[in-house]
């Protein structure tokens, strides 16, 4: 090693400090031997005044002048001297090692050593007194020292104040160098990152961070900072300290509700890992989110911005409802509201997870016409508007066709004319329900051990297709009879069935308080859109579930619905004031009022001491209604289902015994059925109409289908009652196997 320079100079008669530029990979064997040498050591960190102030060079310079009388021993070795120069720039480093070159150090032997300044070694050799016994260059002084000063207030894991890093260095340390410092090192030789902020500090401490600074605040960045600090540098273990480990999307609205540190490192960790949520709604929402506080409205309201028709936005709609779905009413209130930009499109980002949605949803179609989505946009009310197919002998297909028509012009708050002269023809004709049986007659003849007797006030036929679907939905077997409820369509006369009951029963008012109470919470005046057809279905789904449970935890063998009466929402919507005088007040909304004499009404029915009204009309006298109203005789308000659940017995199936069928043109086609289990009172129900079916033995079945002329595919629903027992696809061909041959045997 060139260290022999260093003994030459200590023997010599050079009177000039002796410059040994040195290397990284040098450094500390050449402490270690200039030790050896017995040199004494002198810090330029020493010449610091405060932790965080730059050494003293003019200290230094009169240290050095006095050292030949002042110093213990004359001979020593300045450490920190190259590196503190290098850190000053250029223009410095080459001042002051010029004055030192020609510094008389009398008889005293001083050796600077050198680190980080191999650029200056060409600057001073320009003098040729400057030679070899005066300087030493080892390993080209190669030096790859690089800084990172971060302020104070940043709080980063680093030396406080220049003078520690000075000392690190004087030490040996290489490479990276992060130190806490308020000095201004603009003109370094060395490399020099600057960190002011906690969020440089985050993005320096973590290796590929690219998460912009606006997505926090300085506050937040610095208590990831501190975390960092405290976890060797490591987010994922900063994330996994906070339960952020596992599955992300899981719980999401409990993990981003509020605007805690937690919260907001849940919304870091997700921009960090978007690439590996499943979710492609949320994955999008957080490539459009660059700032925590606009993370939430943005998962509510970005899919407004996404046509209903884009490719990609059926899976997006999915992935938010998810999302979405604990967030709370007020939240979506917000949503629903900035969705009505667009009218045409606003509809298709609706869900049916809240109550305000469900609202809005109704209201929508009301205004602007039923759309096919709406099956998957809001099932329930889907379910409620699919044709009902009576299978009461009596009145089977005039019920079927009403209530089909009547659900429609409820959805669409409008009053169709044809189906307005059904109604005032069935109001002027003998009263055809009179051809049902009354709600006792049927109770009367059903077994009540072990039944759980439940009464849904105002529970009108009009919710049977909802029902079949909840209860299929939960595995439930339903046996559902059609009466008729007492005129008027009072609670107070048709209530005996209950009061006689003597096992376990129960009343609810929910449903006919949302129809006609101002604690339901709806109110024509106020709107007249049938939005309050939400809380309805609600309720009715509620009352199933209620069933499901209580036949599930054995509490009773049958779980029996019954109601008082219906009503009738197209009788408010008719706002029609019959002007016969009478000297009684109308009661429940005008529909009835007590017999009067003489009176020439040709639409009500006189029964129990009361006129009643079996046309949209109504009495003077009496408020109007809520939403809806009953009292009256028309077929919504009078005709009533008795509905008896209980648990299946097994899961029974139905296929076709054949594939294929042939049709003829005159007489249609056959099919036959297998079921796995023996089953009674089998139909098929094909284009809303049902067709029996003959039992040819234990579990096979023959239905004759004599509309069914043309060869092509016909789906059909089986029941067995009014058990929906499957779905099947008859598939029909003419006798020549054609598909079209149908036609051919006309010929």
């Amino acid at each position: 090693m060139q260290i022999e320079s260093i003994k030459k100079y200590l023997t010599s008669s050079v009177k000039t400090p002796f410059f040994l530029f040195v290397s990284d990979g040098q450094y500390a064997s050449v402490i270690d031997e200039l030790s050896v040498f017995g040199l004494d050591f002198v810090q330029m960190s020493s010449f610091c005044s405060g932790d965080d102030n730059l050494p003293d060079i003019d200290g230094l310079l009169s240290y050095i002048e006095a050292a030949d009388v002042n110093a213990k021993g004359k001979k020593f070795v300045v450490t920190g001297f190259g590196e503190y120069l290098a850190l000053r720039g250029n223009d410095e480093a080459a001042g002051t090692l010029s004055r030192l070159k020609d510094l008389n150090v009398g008889g005293s032997k001083v050796v600077l050593l050198l680190r980080g300044l191999a650029s200056q070694i060409a600057g001073l050799q320009t003098d040729l007194r400057f030679d070899n016994r005066r300087f030493c260059v080892i390993d080209k002084a190669d030096c790859d020292l690089s800084f990172t000063l971060a302020a104070p207030s940043v709080g980063l894991s680093a030396l406080s104040g220049f003078k520690a890093m000075l000392a690190e260095l004087e030490n040996g340390r290489c490479g990276s160098v992060v130190v806490n410092t308020a000095v201004n090192l603009d003109k370094a030789l060395f490399t020099v990152h600057r960190i002011s902020n906690a969020y440089e500090g985050v993005k320096f401490s973590t290796i590929g961070f690219a998460l912009p600074r606006s997505c926090g605040s300085d506050a937040r960045w610095a208590e990831l900072l501190t975390e960092l600090n405290n976890s060797n540098g490591s987010l994922d273990e900063v994330f996994e300290k906070h339960g952020l480990g596992g599955n992300l999307e899981f719980d999401f609205y409990a993990r981003v509700a509020g605007n805690d540190y937690r919260n907001w490192l849940y919304f870091i960790c997700l921009k960090c890992k978007a690439d590996t949520l499943s979710n492609g709604y949320l994955r999008f929402v957080l490539e459009r989110t660059s700032r925590f506080e606009d993370f939430v409205e943005n998962v509510l309201n970005a899919i407004i911005e996404i046509q209903h028709t884009d490719m990609q936005f059926a899976a997006f709609y999915r992935g938010r409802k998810v999302l979405v779905e604990k967030f709370p009413e007020s939240d979506i209130a917000h949503f629903v509201v900035n969705n009505r930009k667009v009218v045409s499109e606003s509809i298709y980002k609706l869900t049916d997870g809240t109550k305000t949605e469900r609202e809005e949803i109704i209201a929508w179609l009301s205004q602007n016409g039923m759309i096919k989505q709406v099956e998957s946009i809001y099932p329930a009310l889907a379910a409620y508007l699919k044709k009902y197919v009576f299978k009461c002998p009596e009145l089977a297909d005039l019920l079927t066709d009403y209530f089909e028509a009547y659900k429609q012009q409820k959805i669409s708050n409008t009053l169709e004319p044809e189906f307005l002269e059904k109604v005032d023809e069935l109001a002027h004709s003998p009263r055809k329900f009179n051809r049902l049986p009354t709600r006792n007659e049927i109770i009367d003849g059903l077994d009540k051990t072990d039944t759980y007797l439940y009464w849904l006030d105002a529970l009108g036929v009009e919710y049977l297709a909802l029902i079949e679907a909840l209860v299929q939905k939960r595995g439930l077997s339903v046996r559902v009879k059609i009466a008729r409820a007492e005129l008027p369509t009072l609670t107070s006369i048709n209530r005996d069935f209950f009061d006689a009951w003597q096992g376990r029963k129960e009343k609810s008012d929910e449903l006919d308080n949302t129809k006609h109470s101002d604690a339901g919470g709806y109110n024509f005046t106020n709107n007249e859109l049938p939005i309050h057809l939400a809380k309805e279905l609600d309720i009715i789904e509620a009352m199933i579930n209620k069933a499901a449970t209580e036949l599930a935890l054995r509490h009773c063998k049958r779980f029996l619905i019954v109601s008082d009466h219906g009503a009738s929402r197209l009788a408010v919507l008719r706002r029609k004031e019959e002007q016969y005088e009478t000297d009684t007040k109308g009661e429940h909304s005008g529909r009835c009022c007590k017999l009067f004499q003489p009176y020439d009404l040709p639409f009500a029915a006189e029964e129990n001491g009361y006129l009643v009204l079996a046309d949209y009309g109504r009495f003077k006298g009496s408020r109007a209604a809520n939403v809806e109203v009953h009292g009256g005789a028309s077929l919504e308000e009078v005709v009533v289902p008795i509905i008896e659940l209980s648990l299946k017995n097994g899961n029974v199936t139905v296929k076709l015994v054949d594939e294929v069928v042939i049709v003829d043109f005159r007489t249609g086609t056959e099919i036959k059925l297998f079921f796995n289990s023996p089953v009674q009172n089998v139909s098929v129900v094909l284009n809303g109409k049902p067709h029996p079916a003959t039992q040819i033995e234990a579990n096979h079945y023959a239905v004759k289908l004599p509309d069914i002329k043309r060869a092509g595919e016909y789906p059909a629903d089986v029941y067995a009652g009014d058990n929906l027992i499957g779905k099947i696809m008859i598939k029909a061909q003419g006798k020549s196997g054609k598909v079209n041959d149908a036609f051919d045997d006309l010929f």
